[in-house]
This record gives C-alpha cells, structure tokens and sequence, in this order.
C-alpha cells in the first residue's frame, strides 16, 4: 500500500521479482506464467480482487489488537478489516453523515455521577443524523445502541459483553480513546455508556469506529484487565505491564467475524489471502459478491501485479509512468483527498540553529512545492495552499474567510527566503549558505526507500535546496528502519507525514504535527524532532502547543472548537515546525467490465472520503453498491 503512510510503517512484504516485472509490463512484454487476467472465478464465484498488505504467517497472526495482525482493524485503519470486524458506524466525509453498522443510534447524553447507568430507552432520544449526534446540556456520557438481532460467525450474538471486553484490551493497549474516559458501561445487553472524564466530540469518532470483538476470544484477557484496573492499577504498573506482555504473545487460532466477510485460514499465504461470505452477518445479503481476494505485497512488486490487470481496485501511489501505463491499458483513475502527504522534518537538538522559525519560513519559500507534488505523484501531488498543517479542504471547513486570508502561503520566492534568511544570521559566500553559527548549512536527508512517491520528494527537495546554496545528501532508509531513526534522532532533515488520513478533526492532524516524532519519539527511545511545545508566536503570544493541541477537541460545541483549531492553525502557518510539500490525492486504480460494473461517478460524494479510513471500497461493498459483473 505505498503511499499510505501511518504512524506505524506497514509490512510490505514482496512476493514476485518487481522491478523486472514492472519493466516488463510498462514496455509490452508478455507476462509471466500465472498472471493472465482471470475474469470469472472457477466455480462461478462472484469475486472481488484486491490489493493490501499483510505480513504473512508465521509473523502475520489474528491477534488484532498488536503489530502485524492480518486484516486487522483495532489498531490501524484496514478497510477490508472493517468487512469482517464492522465498527459500530462508518463516515462519509463529504456530506458529514454518519452510515450505521453495528449501531443504530448514539448520542451524548447526561447521567449524574453514581447514577444508575442508564438504558437508551430512559434517554434522550439518539437519532444520527450528522457530523455530531445529539448532545443534552452537561452531557458526560456517549451513549451507543448496537443492534439487535446481530450474530457472530460463531453464531453467537452481538452484545454489549462484547463491546466491554472491547474497550477492556484497548485500555489495557492504552487506546487514545482513555485519555478521555474514565469507565464504559452497560445497563444492558444493546446499551453501551462511555463516560468521558474529558468531553470531547472526538470521543464519538473513537467509539463509532471501534472494531468490536468477540468476547469468545478475548473476554479472558478482558477479565484479567479489569481485575488490575478495577484494584486501582494503571498502564505504568508492574502488574499490568507483565499482563500487556502476555497478551503481545496471544495468537488466537481462530476469526470469529461480525461483517459479512470472514478469513479462509487455509487460504493464507505470502502472497494472497480470500475473504469468504459470512452469511451470520445481519447484513450479508446487501453484499453482492461471494468473496475477496487479496493480493499481498508492497512496491514495485504489488504494483507489478496491478499492472497484470487482476487486481479491480488498488489504493497504491503511482508513480507518473505507472499510471500512464494504467490509463493505456483502459483502467480507470479516481483521486480522494487522503488529507495528508510527505513534509520535511527537522533535528532541533542536532541543530539548533533551524529553531529560528525564520529559517525554516524561508526554506518553506524556496521549495517548489507544486513542482514536488507533480514529479512526485503527477496530478496526486496537491501542493497545500494554506500552510496550517491541516489538509486545505478541513481549512476551508474550520476556519473562517478573514482568517484563512490571512495564513501565509509561503510562495516560492528566493529573494523572499535570502532576506529570511540574512534576518536569521545566516550568511552567504559565492553559492553556499552558512548557519547563524558559522558552520556550513550541510544535511542529510532520510526518506523511505520502498516509497517511490516519498523517495521522488526526498530527491526534489534534495535538488532545490542545492540549488538554492544549501548543501544536502539524500539518503535512502528501509521503510521500516527510517521512521525509528527519525524517533530516536539518528537523522538531519527526514521526510515523514503531515496532517492524517483517519480521521477528519483538525486535532489529529496537530497531533501528528506536535507529537508523533516529537513527543511520542520516547516510544522509540528518542525525542525525534525535539521541538519544543513552548513557544513565542507573533499570532497568538507565548503558547503551549500541547495544551493547544487537546483544546482543539475540547467540550462538545463544534462552534467553540472552530476558535480553537483556528488558533492553532495560525499558530502551525507561523511557526512551520514542519514544512508540508504536498497533500497526497488517491490515484487510486479501479477496473470496471471485468469482475465489477461501473463505480460511481467522480461527482460522487464518496469519493470525498479518505481512502485508508472510512474505506471508499468499505462502504460501497457494505451497502450493496458494488456489483458483480
């Protein structure tokens, strides 16, 4: 899934000789034996092809709470994960609606402290209806009612056991969903109560995404959790981190589903796995096709395969040849906003000299960021207008017109970044620039090999700051290797991500900004970028931009929040404590006639949606849209 790029590097593990193949494919050869385009499955079996990433048994396992769960959902966004694990409810980012799964309503509602926890019938009635459920005044509970009727693969039902079994292992996972809660409940077997100890509209994304599952698996672990949590024990505890490591271990040996597709565990192996019918699910029948099969892979291997055509969607980045090439061969093209793309990072404590944000402000200026974006992806490289650390479309969403006018939008302009520059302290001789202490401005900078998108950016910033006097080296990393240097400081400048493609709250993208490399870096035994999260701004004064960050999301009045996030934008639009090249846009491959009729339009709303979370593919599937040839 190149061009995906979570906190987490997903395995992508090749299985045929890509580059050869590729080359291969791009100038006409025949294909190799075994990938001809199959249309019709042999027993008349109306499938779908697919392209995503897993590692592969014995590493690949179906714990899916923990690293390198096959298909899992609970700790990263898996959009063929969410057709056997269904969330209580999946989004549509451009119309702002909510399409209900394993729930039928929710809403935040309000139960005194040592109250009976309350039934949805005894509540306020909890209709979704849009971006945010119904709120009572002081709410301090979001309230889920799942469905009835629901079964499991097992055939057991779907109850609110389930869902506290759930909610029990992400907090022993220390999910970010417990930064806000302090307990979750159920008064009965289709109420779940989740009290915020913080309230938060986001704690509604977090509940209505959860990927359930079966307590028949994990009601154990579950148990021994709240036996530690319920004594007073937390996450920085002896006893529970001696639990967390057992429970890193578990490899169940089976999948219990609750969405129409489950895992053919006998299908499993390097290089494609099948999703089978699960005809328990309550939703089975609006599922058109019979089952899934997935192609594993990464790089020019996967997109080797795309190319052989047996593949009917795939959400790689393309390079520009490739999509050429797809385009020839009669393939289509969609481009979703992924809401996030490549940015240049900093070593703040290697050189301290980059903290002048005038430096960095100039760099921002001489970087062409539009010509980054078209070497890099062509047409789904979107250089970012407004500079806010947050996608453009969420700008225009969340902040009003006379402050968007007033972000800079750092145009390329040289004589703008010298000036920048010479205000800093930097001086220039003959062609090259020296920092503000006399050392020469000499870098490196790390990029993930396996990306080619990615690798493109490294390689044009590379080649513009050169020319500009600064001298660079690029430097290739192994794609699992260089977000942990990145965490623990072994780099100069890296190229990692801005904004976030799972969820659309303006506050997560400043989480990635301000905390993933940053502060969260001691998770990899580092402090990564170490910019510090207190700082003098002209916009807003002396800010902490942790506190920033979490205000946000705070309370549950999206109008208050608006204040809030418009602030910090500012705030990210002057400080630059990462420059954004570009915004990824899908160039997400479809084939239509051979397994799958006509997508929808490009007009259509869905196509507004991340691909990588509230999977376009997911929700097309699950309410029927999709239909087999």
């Amino acid at each position: 899934m190149t061009g995906f790029h979570a906190d987490r590097s997903l395995n992508r593990r090749a299985f045929v000789g890509g580059t050869a193949l590729t080359a291969a494919m791009l100038a006409g050869s025949p294909l190799p034996g075994g990938f001809g385009r199959a249309v019709i499955a042999q027993d008349g079996a109306r499938e779908f092809h697919a392209a995503w990433p897993y590692t592969e048994p014995p590493n690949g396992h179906f714990n899916v709470f923990i690293v390198d769960g096959i298909m899992a959902n609970a700790a990263n966004p898996n959009i063929y994960g969410d057709m056997i694990w269904q969330p209580f409810a999946m989004y549509q980012w451009g119309i702002q609606e909510w399409i209900p799964f394993m729930a039928t309503s929710w809403g935040f509602v309000k139960i005194e402290d040592g109250a009976t926890p309350v039934a949805a019938a005894a509540a306020t009635p909890t209709t979704p209806t849009g971006a945010i459920g119904p709120v009572e005044e002081g709410a301090n509970v979001f309230q889920v009612t799942l469905r009835q009727g629901a079964k499991w693969s097992d055939g057991a039902e779907f109850t609110s056991a389930d869902v506290l079994a759930t909610l029990s292992v992400q907090r022993l996972m220390s999910n970010v969903v417990w930064q806000y809660l302090d307990k979750v409940e159920a008064p009965d077997a289709y109420t779940v109560n989740f009290h915020m100890k913080q309230p938060s509209t986001v704690v509604q994304r977090y509940a209505l995404r959860t990927a359930t599952q079966s307590k028949a698996i994990y009601g154990d672990w579950a148990a021994r959790a709240d036996e530690l949590f319920d004594a007073g024990l937390t996450v920085a505890d002896d006893e529970v981190k001696q639990l967390l490591q057992e429970f890193s271990q578990f490899r169940p040996d089976q999948v219990i589903a609750s969405g129409p597709f489950t895992v053919d565990l006998a299908s499993v192996n390097g290089a494609d796995l099948t999703l089978v019918r699960n005809d328990q699910a309550w939703n089975a029948d609006q599922v058109q096709f019979d089952r899934i099969k997935d192609y594993n892979g990464s790089g020019e291997a996967i997109i080797s395969v795309i190319l052989s055509g047996v593949v009917d969607y795939g959400t790689q980045a393309f390079t520009p040849p490739v999509e050429a090439q797809l385009l020839a061969d009669g393939a289509r093209i969609v481009r979703p906003p992924t809401y996030s793309g490549p940015a240049l990072l900093f070593n703040f404590a290697k050189f301290p000299q980059l903290l002048d944000k005038r430096v960095r402000q100039a760099l921002a200026h001489v970087i062409d960021r539009a010509q980054n974006g078209v070497v890099s992806l062509g047409a789904s490289g979107v250089a970012p207008v407004y500079m806010a650390g947050m996608s453009d479309t969420l700008v225009d969403a969340w902040l009003d017109a006379d402050a968007v006018a007033g972000l800079n939008p750092y145009a390329k302009d040289d004589d703008q970044a010298t000036a920048l520059l010479q205000e800093a302290g930097w001086t220039k001789d003959g062609d090259t620039w020296t920092m503000s202490d006399g050392t020469p401005a000499a870098f490196d900078l790390v990029f993930p090999a396996e990306y080619p998108d990615w690798s493109a950016a490294g390689a044009d910033v590379v080649d513009q700051l050169v020319n500009f006097g600064i001298a660079v080296t690029p430097r290739a990393v192994t794609q699992t290797q260089q977000p942990v240097d990145v965490d623990q400081g072994n780099f100069d400048l890296a190229i990692r991500g801005w904004g976030n493609s799972s969820n659309p709250h303006p506050h997560f993208s400043y989480t990635q900004a301000f905390f993933v490399h940053n502060t969260l870096a001691v998770n990899n035994g580092g402090q990564g970028m170490a910019f510090p999260l207190q700082q003098e701004t002209d916009i807003a004064g002396a800010v902490d931009l942790q506190q920033l960050t979490l205000d946000a999301a705070d309370g549950l009045d999206e109008a208050t929040q608006r204040e809030k996030v418009t602030t910090i934008a500012q705030v990210y639009n002057e400080l630059l404590p990462e420059i954004p090249l570009w915004e990824r846009y899908g160039n997400n491959v479809i084939i239509e006639g051979d397994r799958v009729q006509a997508w929808p339009p490009d007009d259509d709303p869905i196509y507004q949606n991340s691909p990588y979370a509230d999977g376009i593919v997911t929700i097309l599937m699950l309410t029927g849209r999709l239909s087999p040839v």
